[in-house]
């Protein structure tokens, strides 16, 4: 059986994409990665999983990878995708976690279903954008969150340039998208493999166009997730690097104050990409009771 590239036919027909690592008969761990990804988005080395009895089940978002686009999609509508999942797959109680733009999607989660999760874990998260959290930005990317939000024909267009590219020069491509990045991100990207896995994640969330990535960015992402931080009732770990370039550091600390149950990691020296330096101690907490 293909692990990698597995579908389920949802209740209104959409395919939704999945991939599965670890052990089969492991602790079930939800994955939602991040903006312009897909279910291919994990670490290169998953021998963790299989000494800590793992199986780590990583999602295609609609309209990334193999999964259909969904026109009317939501955050919260995402959820309900992950509920016919888990019953597809006879999952009762399961952890979620969420990589940096997948994080409302992982929170959605939490919110929808306390009684089937066992803990929540938000790597490197995206916040709600607010007031409060906008004031953290950089200039760019309040700027190009503004354009998304505002423009969104323009983001439109921007990730169908972004896919010709990925298409005719992937290393190219990428190295424009990854210059934002901070110097311990850049270290790590020096790393041939966490690179082959950065250019596979990439390409196949545009396998079928950029236009599930341009409506996640401009109406889901930057608007009303749905539900508040506060009203989340599964205990919850924010891993954030202090070095982060993507996303300012302090939305790990406004969402970990708003959760009831939440608590924060920090590393001072380290950036976006901390998955690729601590997958261990991330899953493997979340099997634990907390």
């Amino acid at each position: 059986m293909d692990k990698i590239n597995q579908h389920i036919l949802l209740n209104d027909n959409r395919k939704l994409g999945f991939a599965e690592y670890g052990n089969a008969d492991g602790f079930p761990i939800i994955y939602c990665h991040g903006s312009q990804s897909s279910r291919l988005e994990m670490h290169y080395d998953m021998a963790f999983t299989a000494e800590n009895d793992l199986r780590i089940i990583t999602i295609d978002r609609p309209g990334h990878g193999l999964s259909d686009f969904n026109p009317t999609g939501s955050i919260l509508g995402f959820a309900q995708d992950i509920k016919q999942l888990v019953a597809h797959l006879n999952i009762d109680k399961f952890s979620v976690v969420g990589m940096s733009a997948g994080s409302p999607f992982a929170l959605g989660i939490a919110y929808s279903f306390p009684e089937k999760i066992n803990n929540a874990s938000i790597i490197s998260g995206f916040a709600p954008l607010n007031k409060e959290s906008k004031q953290h930005l950089s200039k760019e990317v309040k700027v190009m969150l503004g354009l998304a939000k505002s423009f969104p024909f323009l983001l439109k267009l921007l990730l169908k340039v972004q896919v010709k590219q990925l298409a005719k020069n992937p290393q190219k491509a990428l190295q424009g998208f990854l210059k934002i990045m901070s110097e311990p991100d850049q270290e790590i990207l020096k790393n041939n493999s966490v690179m082959t896995v950065i250019e596979t994640m990439f390409k196949e969330a545009f396998r079928n166009g950029s236009e599930g990535a341009a409506y996640e960015i401009s109406k889901l992402l930057v608007r009303d997730w749905g539900f508040e931080l506060n009203k989340i009732q599964v205990s919850t770990t924010f891993w954030q690097g202090e070095k982060d370039n993507n996303v300012p550091k302090e939305w790990a600390k406004l969402m970990s104050d708003e959760i009831p149950n939440a608590k924060l990691n920090l590393f001072p020296d380290e950036g976006h990409l901390i998955i690729f330096e601590h997958a261990r101690e991330i899953f493997t907490e979340l099997k634990q009771n907390r």
